[in-house]
């Protein structure tokens, strides 16, 4: 899983020490969800995206790569 919530942080203007706390989370947790070392719960998620003002499916996607693989395997059966 691939996130752009930096890029977007980034362009709001943010410091990742504000952005947690407008989205009820620590500095390291928004440290680690740029990284893509932790997956936000889905209301960590929405909160980014309604502060950084864009939908969350642009904040966090699968890779082409992953998304390839999963439709093989759906296929597959």
């Amino acid at each position: 899983m691939c996130s752009d919530v930096a890029t977007a942080r980034r362009r709001s203007g943010l410091t990742q020490k504000r952005l947690g706390e407008l989205i009820g989370v620590s500095r390291q947790t928004v440290v680690e969800i740029e990284a893509g070392g932790y997956n936000p719960s889905t209301a960590v998620a929405l909160r980014l995206a309604v502060v950084l003002e864009t939908p969350v499916t642009a904040l966090f996607a699968l890779s082409a790569e992953e998304a390839t693989d999963l439709r093989a395997r759906r296929d597959d059966g």
